[in-house]
């Protein structure tokens, strides 16, 4: 049996979307975060802010592009997946 990992690219917007808005997509975020399948890639927006908004998904190691490019990020992510091996992800990492 193989797990899911759902990756939440956490922008501005959607923060903004998650403080005043309780909708579907909060209550599917709130699935995936009790099931520890959700990996954040913050974008234009800190940990620090996303933990205002919601302290479990800021608890979640994660990934920002303010501190690695969003290329590095990609590897990385498709490792975490399982879709590259280790010879593949150096390949990428240097192109």
């Amino acid at each position: 049996m193989s797990s899911r990992i759902g990756i939440v690219l956490v922008t501005p917007a959607m923060l903004e979307k998650l403080s005043t808005d309780r909708s579907i997509a909060s209550n599917e975020l709130s699935a995936l975060l009790r099931r520890n399948l959700l990996v954040p890639v913050m974008h234009g927006v800190t940990f620090e802010q996303l933990h205002q908004v919601s302290p479990t998904l800021a608890s979640r190691s994660g990934f920002s592009t303010v501190e690695e490019p969003m290329e590095d990020i990609v590897v990385k992510i498709a490792e975490l997946v399982g879709t590259l091996d280790a010879e593949e992800a150096d390949e990428l990492s240097m192109k």
